[in-house]
């Protein structure tokens, strides 16, 4: 009796630990892995991915190249092709009753292009409905390129020009909503071109009407931008070279995986029309190349009265504050505007990486290919759009 009472003792001892075991070898890995999670950290980011953060997070960038008030380093590009310029800048806030800053700054690049700007703006005029700016710049571009009107140009026709400008001008809008604004702008253009005898001063005025829902405005991930803009340039020397010039201006931003993967598209479109015997200037014409828009050719490859761009782009986020894209551009240059359609455009396509924060990206590399101007390689300030 003794004995028995003691397996009986024995086996309700026993009995949780053998319900317990395991039955199946999925109970084990189970098991298993319940075990080698008690003893896992927390996943660190690597040197890169912290350091990235850190910039990110301290808004390096922000305070070093755009701060609010002081002297700061003016970093970036003249224009496309005048490579690396850096030069001083100043911001003074609050003024005219705490309504509008002042910026001015003075670039040069190792081409011996500079420019020489001063602003002043007042972006939140009667609580936000109103905006105006005026400024002032003067420029001088030494090796500007040309290679003929036309989608047809070539290549080995390449030169260059100098241009030098002085313009003065300001404009004003009025925001109907936070995101609907109606604008307008006035300025007086005095260009000079090394290879030519006489040149045309110009006043240029135009007005604008924009939708914009991106979000964030600096680099955006969701939203779009709709812009549609009329100038007219009257020449001032009595030659009757007086043109006008329509563009509209539509990017669609695609939001894919809470924000961290975006499809971004953009359509272009600018027609300049004068009238008969007179002539739109080929340094006022817009040009398609470069690291902005045609990226796989050289900067203003094609230059007419008419152009065409289409782009996309399939962005991701690789780490905090940097980004990777995949892009691909098409477009086309005509001399009339029934030629601006969607047959022989040219294309490109590239990969490319840029570097920033939701204010604004502030360097890009890419490498450009696929397109009868060979591959190009890119180091940009800025987006592109």
């Amino acid at each position: 009796m003794t004995l028995l009472r003691l397996l009986l003792l024995f086996c309700l001892l026993t009995a949780p630990a053998y319900a317990q075991e395991p039955q199946t070898r999925a109970e084990v890995l189970a098991l298993e892995r319940a075990e080698k999670a008690k003893d896992l950290d927390p996943p660190q980011p690597g040197r890169l991915e912290r350091g990235l953060l850190a910039l990110e997070n301290g808004r390096f960038f922000e305070r070093l190249l755009n701060p609010p008030e002081g002297f700061y380093p003016k970093i970036g590009n003249v224009t496309p092709g005048s490579g690396f310029a850096i030069g001083p800048g100043y911001r003074k806030a609050g003024l005219i009753g705490e309504q509008a800053h002042f910026t001015a700054f003075g670039v040069a690049s190792l081409q011996k292009y500079w420019m020489l700007e001063a602003r002043l703006d007042a972006p939140e005029l009667a609580d936000g409905r109103l905006y105006a700016a005026t400024y002032a710049r003067r420029y001088d571009f030494p090796e500007e390129d040309f290679f003929g009107l036309g989608p047809d140009s070539l290549r080995e026709n390449h030169t260059t020009y100098g241009l030098r400008s002085t313009d003065v001008g300001g404009a004003a809008g009025v925001r109907v909503t936070p995101w609907f604004s109606l604008g307008s702008t006035v300025d007086v253009l005095t260009p000079r071109v090394s290879t030519l005898p006489d040149q045309t001063d110009f006043v240029r005025a135009g007005v604008s009407a924009e939708v914009n829902t991106r979000q964030p405005r600096g680099n955006p991930r969701q939203g779009g931008r709709y812009l549609v803009a009329y100038q007219r340039f009257n020449g001032l020397d009595g030659s009757g070279n007086d043109f006008d010039r329509v563009e509209a201006d539509v990017q669609q931003y695609i939001s894919l995986y809470k924000n961290r993967r975006v499809l971004a598209l953009r359509g272009f479109v600018s027609t300049s029309d004068a009238a008969a015997g007179a002539v739109v200037p080929f340094y006022l014409q817009r040009t398609l190349g470069g690291p902005d828009n045609l990226r796989g050719f050289h900067q203003f490859r094609f230059r007419d009265r008419n152009v065409l761009l289409l782009q996309a782009e399939y962005r991701w986020e690789i780490f905090t504050a940097m980004d990777g894209a995949i892009f691909y551009d098409a477009g086309k240059v005509a001399p009339r505007l029934e030629d601006l359609n969607f047959s022989d455009l040219e294309s490109d396509y590239g990969i490319g990486f840029r570097f920033g924060t939701s204010n604004g990206v502030f360097l890009r590399v890419e490498g450009a290919f696929g397109s009868s101007g060979g591959a190009h390689f890119i180091l940009r300030f800025g987006h592109v759009f």
